[in-house]
């Protein structure tokens, strides 16, 4: 699909799209839903209840019946992105119970991190010949784990999740938000019986370092001090953040749409 536009007449932010990277607990899924009204987040991480509460914002989890059961959330999940790319009103998905006309500004996959392990999952069922078997257990309590034996799996996990999210970010007028696992970037010379790091931080897993092209907005989130995190906006040592928000003389605050607006305001009025 081609789509032609002056970039000249085009409203400063008319589309958001973004990256929230922290640990666990920073406040990634609650900043991620101070978008632009509605939102839905794709909860891959079972943590929707930390949302209770806020308006205008609708919530799908995904979960996987444990082995021997075949995975379904990777299905589900295309699924919805099937029903996003047919219309982003949800009320006419039945899915929700919610007033004509409600739609979606906002979507947020809440984490790609845990996303891309269903997908995995769902792709080592369906091709035994990537895959390892390990058991745990035995009888009524007994459980199997499923690994790829190859560098394929990983590969096609990776392909999938390249595709799903340059799928989602070709839905017209959808602002799109990935929340994503970090962890300690390790030295070259790191082994497990003596972890050594480089001080700076990257994507978990690495390989998912590979989307952050893909999107404009690209944000650390740290908890330091109160119930609000701090943003890390601009590139340093540690990590390479980037953003195109026009920040000077803002007050900023964990608040998307309100950053949003006010950066449109000032590049309206230096332009």
């Amino acid at each position: 699909m081609l789509e032609a536009r002056n970039m000249g007449t085009t409203k400063p932010f008319s589309r958001f799209t973004g990256i929230l990277m922290g640990v666990e607990g920073s406040g990634k899924s609650r900043l991620a839903v101070t978008a632009r009204k509605p939102v839905l987040v794709l909860d891959w991480d079972m943590r929707a209840e930390a949302l209770a509460g806020l308006k205008d914002v609708y919530a799908l989890t995904f979960t996987d019946k444990p082995w021997p059961a075949q995975p379904t959330a990777c299905g589900e999940g295309l699924d919805i992105l099937a029903k996003l790319e047919a219309s982003r009103d949800i009320s006419t998905w039945g899915i929700f119970d919610v007033p004509a006309g409600t739609t979606i500004r906002t979507i947020v996959d809440d984490s790609i991190t845990v996303h891309a392990k269903r997908i995995m999952a769902s792709g080592l069922y369906g091709s035994p010949g990537i895959r390892r078997e390990i058991n745990f257990g035995s009888g009524k309590g007994a459980t199997q784990v499923q690994v790829p034996k190859s560098f394929d799996g990983w590969g096609a996990e990776m392909s999938a999740v390249e595709e799903y999210v340059l799928r989602l970010l070709a839905i017209k007028d959808l602002d799109v938000i990935l929340t994503m696992h970090e962890s300690a970037e390790e030295a070259p010379d790191s082994t497990q019986e003596q972890p050594k790091f480089t001080g700076k931080v990257c994507p978990f897993p690495v390989r998912h370092g590979r989307l952050m092209k893909y999107f404009n907005e690209v944000w650390r989130l740290k908890r330091e001090s109160g119930p609000e995190p701090s943003i890390q906006f601009q590139p340093n040592y540690q990590f390479t953040s980037k953003s195109g928000l026009i920040l000077d003389g803002i007050k900023v605050k964990p608040d998307i749409e309100y950053l949003i607006n006010e950066s449109a305001k000032k590049t309206n009025t230096t332009k």
